[in-house]
């Protein structure tokens, strides 16, 4: 009985795809294949340099939660190894891509940084309504009269509305 061929085997469209990515992104941003592997390792994944090259060159499979992993490596989406081949740095249009990269960086982390300030004024919101109530709950009145800076005073010091003997000086 004939055996069949031995054959080379050829990554599928979307393992060369991530193979080709890969590369491509790796050296955007200026990573050799043994911190890929590092990187890989701190998320829990056994990588050596030796499979990233092998997956870049395509005589590894690459198994779907190692291309999350990898995207995460890299600090990018993983539909940026996933959907289409990005322009290697021969292209004339890698420029333009790295820029469209960049401003998607920098949308998601204009993102953050809003969601962090919407956040943040939601505490100064409540810490301010609790202060309100507090000063009411006390009978202190807290309203400013103007535009002025509104300065309270120490604690127990002779101006503290809350001392019990307000007007006269602070023993020590």
């Amino acid at each position: 009985m004939d055996q069949p061929k031995a054959r080379h085997l050829i990554p599928s469209e979307g393992e060369a795809l991530v193979a080709h990515n890969l590369k491509v992104m790796r050296k955007a941003a200026r990573l050799s294949q043994d911190d890929v592997a590092e990187r890989m390792n701190r998320l829990g994944f056994k990588f050596h340099q030796t499979q990233v090259a092998k997956i870049e060159n395509g005589t590894r499979p690459i198994r779907f939660d190692e291309v999350l992993g990898l995207a995460k490596a890299l600090n990018l989406p993983a539909e940026y190894f996933m959907t289409e081949a990005v322009a290697s740095p021969d292209d004339p249009h890698y420029e333009l891509q790295e820029a469209g990269f960049r401003l998607q960086d920098l949308e998601k982390e204009w993102r953050t940084a809003q969601d962090l300030a919407d956040a943040a004024k939601t505490r100064l919101e409540e810490a301010e309504r609790e202060y309100d109530e507090i000063a009411e709950r006390l009978g202190v009145d807290v309203t400013p009269t103007g535009d002025e800076l509104m300065f309270h005073p120490a604690p127990n010091s002779p101006e503290d509305p809350l001392r019990k003997d307000a007007g006269t000086p602070a023993t020590e």
